[in-house]
């Protein structure tokens, strides 16, 4: 295309419909987080009831939504129980993730039986691509930002 003719049919999308778009993308890759933690924390309740005690799961997952700048993160973190005046409260260690979109599979599945390393590698993969995604975004609207800011 020549640019007389690029010039005659300027770009019909606003930088507010390109914020759009990645706001539906974002919500888009939210809603797939969401079920694969729901079906994670579904599997791995009915895998703890056919294992042993011995066997039992500590690795857990959560989304955080960020409001603020259109994202979220997918973390996982390990599971216990501590003892306070009498009382038994659970409570959750988060673990780090690193650089890159995947957590350390070494260092995240530490001591935790078979069953339980295969679902969250499973799903890791699924994470990492979903990680990966939300940062291209966010690299996108940061652009966008930097844009307007430079006409300004």
């Amino acid at each position: 295309m020549s640019n007389e003719q690029a010039n005659m049919n300027p770009s019909v999308l606003s930088e507010e419909d390109v914020l759009g778009w990645i706001e539906a993308k974002v919500d888009q890759l939210y809603a797939e987080a969401k079920v694969l933690v729901d079906d994670y924390w579904r599997r791995l309740k009915a895998e703890q009831n056919r294992h042993a005690r011995s066997e039992k799961a500590r690795i857990g997952v959560r989304i955080r939504r960020r409001e603020t700048c259109l994202s979220f993160s997918i973390e996982w973190f390990r599971m216990a129980m501590i003892r306070q005046q009498g009382q038994t409260k659970p409570i959750a260690h988060y673990l780090k993730k690193g650089p890159g979109y995947h957590y350390p599979m070494g260092r995240l599945l530490q001591g935790e039986p078979e069953w339980e390393a295969v679902l969250i590698e499973e799903l890791e993969t699924e994470f990492a691509d979903i990680r990966k995604q939300i940062d291209l975004l966010g690299k996108i609207r940061d652009a966008l930002q930097g844009y307007r800011k430079a006409i300004r």
